[in-house]
């Protein structure tokens, strides 16, 4: 192995003679001891032609850098001839950002007899001033006292797969469509920039989801959707261009923006203007304009109190709430509701796996005539006694099925459940209405009509004996659940809840086959506060009560907690009334006792 190394040095170099004299010496030794070796000739010529030959370039330098040889192949690499690159240093053609970190790493692989070679991703400087990114390697060979002589170094031609490598670490952090950073490089920069801004510093994230997109692509395609996104993108980088501010794209109609505050950066009200009357700017695709509008959720922080999960948690919450609204709406995030929408958070992810386990159960509210007292129904309701102890009612585990995605999966267990229920009870004697509210997304399911009748195909009941509500919400403007009211006011009986008797509502009654409607909670509190005196809400409901009966509707009044609310609403000619004054829930086995 010395022989090999020594005779490579043979040509170039002060000193290099007696170490090959050195090395034939020691390989002249080995011969005679009996070990297997090659005569030194016959080594240097092999030696020759692989160096030569090598598509790595190689050169060796003394322990001052100093070129003393070099291979065609570096010549190529770095596009000098060989006289020239023996005028120079080793360390002449490293690249200037790299230059000190090799030259220390050198230094050290020469000064330290225990130091590891290098072997790094680096770049080189060509003649013409190109960079060159390389895979080197450099070792030092050292004489019979441990001495250092002279330094190897090999480097080979990486550029090609360092762009690739880039291009696709660029592809893996940025979005396809836009070029912005994509949801996981966002979050990455997000930690760096709470790690590096001072921590008195106030930062803001806006998480804007575009409202009302996917109307764009039904109706104009996706070339036309996929337009407006990168126009949204380029906007919102010539917006914050003169601001401290990361802008990213999360995926389908989302966008972030984080804002490091300065002086002169907008308030957040006053950005949050300017990001939609720039959004509102017409986009001209074939002669026509379209524009988009965003709501947005915004966290505002200081630096020293900010956490990269906290902050697009809080963010993502917010937009949620901005977009409960309505169209074009901001919400700031609130901390001091933050435990609760954890707990929402956590009840909603939990909610599939509580089903699947039996934790839910329905219970009956007692709906009785005003004017006879009368039982005239149940309204069943959900309840779920949770895993940790507690318990859910009926308004929240609605709203949480629709976040976790059970919402049409409860509809359907809930009317099986209390259907079955109901038929015992009838085969008992008793005859009484079942009534199940709906929420929008399962009053809008295409599949509505259908689980209504498998659910009645048994025969069992008649299917006048189950009244199914809608949500006014649900069926303004909704075709498809306007023609699931229709079908199903065929079989069963439909009633409409959450209503306030506005004109468009007024004309729900008129067109649609509805049975009866639930007023609204907040019109009925509205009422209860004017404590039925001479006030323009009650001189309001007075008046409205017959134009509502006018249209063959009977009017349901939820929430009454007096007997004297109930005779007031009685009074003003209402029919059919629940609330505590009447009876909390039951579960299904004290109905009987109870009711009947």
């Amino acid at each position: 192995m010395g022989a090999v190394a020594a005779q490579g040095y043979r040509s170039r170099g002060a000193g290099f003679d007696e170490r090959v004299g050195m090395a034939e010496a020691e390989a002249e030794g080995a011969v005679a001891g009996g070990s297997y070796a090659v005569a030194p000739g016959i080594v240097q010529a092999r030696f020759d032609e692989v160096f030569a030959a090598s598509p790595i370039g190689i050169a060796f330098s003394d322990t001052g850098g100093r070129l003393v040889r070099v291979n065609p192949a570096l010549e190529r690499l770095l596009g000098f001839s060989a006289e020239e690159l023996l005028e120079k240093t080793v360390h002449d053609v490293f690249h200037p950002e790299d230059a000190d970190h090799l030259s220390a790493a050198y230094r050290e692989l020469i000064d330290e007899p225990d130091a590891k070679r290098i072997g790094d991703r680096r770049r080189l400087v060509r003649a013409d001033g190109a960079e060159v990114w390389v895979y080197l390697c450099a070792t030092v060979l050292r004489d019979g006292a441990g001495s250092p002589t002279d330094v190897v170094t090999m480097v080979e031609d990486i550029t090609e797969l360092h762009l690739l490598q880039e291009r696709f670490q660029h592809q893996a952090l940025h979005d396809a469509l836009t070029g912005l950073p994509n949801r996981q490089f966002f979050r990455s920069r997000l930690e760096t920039a709470l790690v590096k801004l001072p921590p008195a510093s106030r930062v803001a994230l806006y998480h804007l989801g575009l409202d009302g997109f996917e109307l764009i692509n039904d109706g104009l395609g996706y070339q036309a959707g996929d337009k407006l996104i990168k126009t949204v993108a380029r906007r919102l980088e010539q917006l914050l261009e003169n601001e401290e501010s990361i802008v990213a794209r999360f995926g389908g109609t989302e966008f972030a923006v984080l804002l490091w505050e300065q002086h002169g950066t907008p308030r957040v009200p006053d950005l949050v203007r300017e990001i939609n009357d720039l959004l509102a700017e017409p986009v001209y695709l074939s002669g026509r304009g379209i524009a988009a509008t965003a709501s947005i959720g915004v966290v505002h922080r200081r630096v020293g109190e900010a956490r990269t999960d906290d902050l697009l948690w809080s963010a993502d919450v917010a937009l949620r709430r901005a977009e409960a609204a309505g169209k074009r709406q901001w919400e700031l995030f609130d901390p001091d509701g933050a435990p609760e929408e954890r707990i929402e958070a956590r009840l909603a992810a939990v909610m599939p796996g509580g089903l699947e386990m039996g934790e839910f159960d329905v219970v009956y509210r007692p709906q009785l005539g005003l004017d006879d007292g009368e039982l005239a129904g149940l309204q069943a309701e959900l309840r779920w006694d949770t895993d940790d102890d507690r318990v859910i009612e009926h308004g929240q585990c609605q709203r949480l099925a629709e976040r976790s995605g059970v919402a049409l999966a409860l509809r359907d267990w809930v009317l099986r459940t209390a259907w079955r229920q109901l038929a015992e009870w009838h085969r008992e004697g008793h005859r009484v209405r079942l009534s199940v509210a709906l929420s929008p997304s399962q009053a809008g399911d295409p599949d509505l009509a259908a689980a209504v009748r498998d659910l009645l195909a048994g025969g069992e009941l008649e299917p006048h004996w189950l009244r199914l509500s809608v949500p006014v919400s649900a069926i303004t403007g909704d075709d498809e659940s306007m023609e699931n009211v229709r079908n199903l006011g065929n079989r069963v009986h439909v009633a409409l809840h959450d209503f306030r008797a506005s004109p468009v509502e007024l004309r729900l009654l008129r067109e649609l086959p509805i049975e009866s409607a639930r007023l609204a909670a907040d019109v009925v509190r509205l009422v209860h506060e004017a404590e039925f005196a001479e006030s323009a809400e009650v001189d309001a409901m007075r008046s409205l009560v017959p134009l509502i009966r006018s249209c063959g509707t009977r009017i349901w009044v939820p929430g009454l907690e007096t007997d004297h609310q109930a005779a007031h609403w009685r009074e003003m000619g209402c029919e059919v009334a629940e609330g505590p004054c009447f009876g909390e829930p039951l579960h299904a086995f004290e109905v009987p006792e109870r009711l009947f």
